[in-house]
């Protein structure tokens, strides 16, 4: 197989890759609309199907049996909708089997072809040129043109639920930017997060928020995700002398995929207690007011929580705490003692949180990590967590 031909081949069957992974994820977002007025997930995997489905027929079986192709120019709206319509009422289950056997046919199809067979320049019922590399290009292109949004989709919402899973205690809502404000403490509950619309002249915006968080006696922070709205908000706060920090990965695990712990010793508390909030005061250092606030931001969530506290002989030795919110848990201030680390502490912390998600119908976990913490980074990947996108903070130079 030559390399053109195998690379093509390769980069083909991510689709398979991609809509195996969708099938673990609830019916809510194959239901949900990739944006506003766009098609739903559940759509979008029915119409690249049909598609592959009739280029199959008309198109690369034909030239493997040496037959003249009939595939031909359609009415693509009336063959869009009719996809649209056989997605809405086809079970997950079908819709991802016939995704994935329908493109596995044609990838194991051309992998069969001949040399000669997959150079050949073919015509089509319409007296047009067919290639078999310009037809897997076209494709690749298309499988991305409808990955890519549900992609953003999927982040997108689990950004707002890092919002909520961790609150501010103030929020003011800015044309589009959330200013959240929570007495200094935490970065995540005191920037700007930039995620919604923006239409005010951009400079006059900036100084705004630079004079709410000074009379605050806060350094102005920025979040900067992959959502930050203008596209150009990060080039132009570095251009101020805005310094980055904290380049973070947020990762996402498929509860199905999850171990059950084996460390039983382990309190499980729907509202952070005393012992919950000495443990965590402890092991991050926190202080007397920071303490008070993180308390404070915790209580007032309308949001499941749960806060763990394992023990070993009696002794607190790690903790942490989960939100659930739209069939997702995600994990906050995961954090063992000192003194008991890589000892499996916090595996085992992580995995009760998990259980305790998936046990109230969760399907997925994610959390936030910082890029360099290379021991977190190597548990939640043993874990099973998985990278989805990356965001770091723009935080101003100037003396508050």
């Amino acid at each position: 197989m030559n390399n053109e031909k195998e690379r093509l081949l390769q980069a083909f069957s991510e689709w398979i890759t991609f809509v195996t992974d969708l099938a673990k994820f609830s019916e809510r977002i194959w239901n949900q609309s990739v944006a506003a007025g766009k098609w739903s997930v559940r759509e979008v995997v029915a119409h690249i199907w049909r598609w592959d489905d009739y280029f199959y027929e008309e198109a690369i079986a034909k030239a493997a049996e040496g037959m003249p192709l009939t595939v031909k120019h359609l009415d693509y709206d009336q063959f869009n909708e009719n996809a649209k319509a056989y997605g809405k009422t086809t079970s997950i289950a079908e819709l991802t089997h016939q995704a994935v056997q329908s493109r596995k046919r044609i990838i194991d199809t051309i992998g069969k072809l001949s040399n000669e067979q997959y150079d050949a320049s073919y015509i089509d019922a319409d007296g047009h040129p067919f290639q078999m590399s310009q037809y897997m290009n076209d494709f690749i292109w298309h499988d991305q043109h409808h990955i890519q949004p549900i992609k953003r989709l999927l982040h997108f919402r689990i950004e707002e639920m890092s919002l909520n899973g961790w609150p501010a205690l103030q929020t003011v809502v800015y044309d589009g930017w959330l200013l959240r404000f929570a007495d200094g403490y935490t970065k995540r509950s005191n920037s700007i997060n930039p995620i919604y619309s923006h239409t005010l002249e951009l400079d006059a915006k900036i100084r705004a928020c630079e004079k709410r968080y000074e009379k605050e006696g806060i350094r102005t922070t920025f979040k900067i995700t992959p959502f930050s709205q203008p596209a150009s908000l990060d080039e132009e706060l570095s251009s101020r002398g805005y310094a980055l920090i904290d380049h973070t990965v947020v990762k996402t695990v498929h509860l199905s995929d999850v171990l059950s712990p084996s460390h039983a010793d382990v309190w499980l508390e729907s509202k952070p207690t005393e012992a919950w909030l000495d443990a965590i005061t402890v092991f991050s250092g926190l202080t007397d007011k920071q303490r008070a606030i993180t308390r404070k931001m915790l209580d007032q969530s309308p949001l499941d929580q749960c806060f763990a506290l394992l023990h070993d002989n009696g002794i607190p030795v790690a903790c942490g705490f989960a939100v659930m919110e739209d069939g997702y848990v995600g994990l906050y201030d995961i954090v063992t003692d000192p003194g008991n680390r890589s000892r499996g502490y916090g595996e085992q912390l992580i995995l009760h949180l998990l259980q305790w998600g998936k046990g109230r119908g969760s399907k997925e976990g994610y959390l936030l990590v910082v890029k360099n913490n290379a021991p977190a980074n190597r548990l939640y990947d043993k874990i099973g967590f998985v990278p989805q996108y990356e965001y770091w903070y723009r935080v101003s130079q100037k003396q508050q």
